[in-house]
């Protein structure tokens, strides 16, 4: 396609055009730091004579990448975010240019012309994507560490905060604060761990790196037995114990103990203060400390460990299915669901329960993202919010200080989730809360609700159930009514911290395993809508800052 029309075509919707210029180095392996921001002004709505950039830069021989955006608004500075290959859904990589035109010598101009290509480039294959990921060089990660370590301790250190430690008196989360004014502060800590990631794989290099990756396993192993023998409890808290004491409370003799122990400590999960005794850290305490912790590593090594060898055998024989009946789990467990599994099961199904809630507490997962991530002053001051799926209704809780005129309806397949909810609930917020039973795969009963809030629910199945659970919500809906799922969005490849990718891509390798579901990306969901009735009007997705889930948005719009 001519740049020309691609300009044509986005300038119809916006009066500004950000474009980008990225230096890399002459090898095309690395970005420096030297990075230029044009923010063009269009003449008009219809302009579509941009053909060239003035660009100066004084920096020594580099090859360019131009990137352009598109803004949505009109704005009269280009809105801020990553540059170059970290690619936004809006942007288009044009094109990249040969240093042959550039003069040798260091500080020398750049061209003060840099025409746009005449055609659209295609977008780079993965290969070139994530070519500064696959050919960093040591000392230029190091710099990007040290960088970024410093912008995070001095926000620490500024605001006073307890330094990250695994010390037994340390945080037993990372101290900063996940909100709006600290996005900045998190991406660099995000940054951070990535580089530290990076440098580590590339000091170890593939040969060992695979070799020792299949036998992560053995991390998975001491944590089933420090938690299965309850070693937590068996230290003391303060001051030390021997192995051979922990061996005969565990009645398991003192070498097996100790070398399950040693290998533990390589993952900071308790430390050898003297030779031969073992004491706490603040890992191992957690273990000791926090219930939900303690259920999320047990319910992972006793139920979920077992399916991850039958994922093979699973897409084997069952390869298309979408059932909760024909997954690894159910290959692990006598050909039971997960959900069939807990039902039969109730203290599993307890600690099941208490493990999610450690999941959905952790960082970026929290409620407050949601509470502060969305717009809910567009609805009307009195909305009513259907909450689909709500368990206990804490999410509509959360949302209910916030603003204090909407009314909530928790629905739950559970009674004794809603039970436990409404024996709960303040005092003050009882006459806005109303709770019911409902299979959400049934037609909802609350009709002309303002909102239908559904949280992680969705994930939970195949396209083939979630297109149900949609089309149960349609009979319900008024003109104008939405549809808001608290869910992931997975990235494009290579357009995210891949710290936070590798996270999301577990979790969704995880629900295929148990569940035969998934975590969607984008275009999944907005396909989702169209299919359960063409009157929904898809609006998007939108990630608050520092919040590793999404706000999934549809508005039904009455024919």
């Amino acid at each position: 396609m001519p740049a020309c029309m691609m300009l044509q075509r986005s300038l119809r919707r916006t009066r500004r055009l950000c474009l980008r210029v990225q230096l890399f180095s002459p090898d095309r392996r690395q970005a420096v730091a030297s990075i230029t921001k044009i923010d063009l002004p269009a003449k008009s709505a219809n302009s579509t004579n941009i053909t060239n950039v003035n660009v100066n830069v004084n920096d020594s021989d580099h090859h360019i990448r131009v990137n352009t955006e598109f803004q949505k608004q009109e704005v009269d500075t280009p809105a801020q975010g990553h540059f170059g290959v970290i690619f936004h859904p809006i942007r288009k990589l044009l094109s990249g240019w040969p240093a042959s035109q550039i003069p040798d010598t260091s500080g020398r101009r750049y061209p003060d012309c840099i025409k746009l290509p005449t055609t659209m480039a295609e977008p780079a294959p993965a290969s070139a994507g994530t070519a500064v990921q696959l050919r960093p060089k040591l000392s230029e990660l190091a710099a990007q560490i040290s960088a970024n370590a410093k912008i995070v301790e001095d926000y620490i250190e500024a605001q006073g905060l307890p330094y990250p430690s695994f010390a037994t008196d340390g945080p037993s989360n990372f101290p900063i604060p996940e909100n709006a004014e600290t996005a900045k502060i998190h991406e660099a800590r995000q940054e951070l761990l990535t580089a530290s990631k990076r440098i580590y794989d590339l000091a170890t290099g593939p040969n060992e790196y695979l070799r020792w990756l299949v036998w992560n396993y053995n991390d998975v192993s001491t944590l089933h037995v420090v938690t299965a023998f309850d070693i937590p409890n068996i230290v003391p808290l303060d001051g030390d114990i021997s192995y051979a004491e922990i061996g005969k409370q565990c009645n398991v003799p003192e070498l097996k103990i100790r070398r399950v122990l040693r290998l533990a400590m390589t993952n900071r999960i308790f430390y050898e203060p003297r030779h031969g005794y073992v004491a706490h850290t603040a890992a191992s305490k957690l273990l000791r400390d926090d219930l939900m912790m303690r259920n999320w590593i047990s319910y992972n090594t006793d139920d979920l460990a077992p399916a991850s060898l039958k994922v093979v055998e699973a897409l084997q024989k069952w390869p298309e299915s979408g059932e909760t009946s024909e997954t690894a789990f159910a290959l692990a467990n006598g050909g039971e669901s997960l959900f069939q599994f807990l039902g039969t099961r109730p203290e599993r199904a307890k600690r099941f329960g208490t493990a999610m809630s450690a999941f959905s507490t952790g960082q970026g997962y929290a409620v407050e993202h949601l509470v502060n991530g969305y717009d809910w002053d567009k609805l009307p001051k009195d909305a009513t919010i259907v909450d689909v799926g709500g368990a206990t209704g804490f999410v509509s809780v959360e949302l209910a200080k916030t603003h204090p005129d909407f009314k909530f309806v928790v629905e739950d397949k559970v009674k004794a989730q809603l039970d436990l909810g409404e024996a709960q609930l303040e005092e003050a917020l009882k006459p806005r809360f109303e709770y019911r039973v409902h299979d959400f795969f049934t037609e909802q009963p609350v009709k002309d609700a303002d909102v239908y809030l559904i949280r992680w629910c969705m994930h939970n199945w195949s396209d083939k159930y979630a297109l149900i659970m949609l089309k149960s919500l349609v009979p319900a809906l008024k003109n104008g009514s939405k549809v808001i799922i608290n869910e992931l969005a997975l990235p494009e490849p290579n357009t995210s911290n891949p710290w936070a990718e590798r996270r999301i891509r577990t979790l969704d390798m995880v629900m295929m395993m148990c569940l035969n579901a998934l975590e969607r990306e984008e275009g999944d969901w907005e396909r989702l809508f169209a299919e359960a009735d063409p009157r929904f009007r898809f609006d998007g997705v939108k990630q608050p800052p520092g919040c590793l889930m999404n706000i999934v948005e549809a508005t039904f719009v009455a024919e």
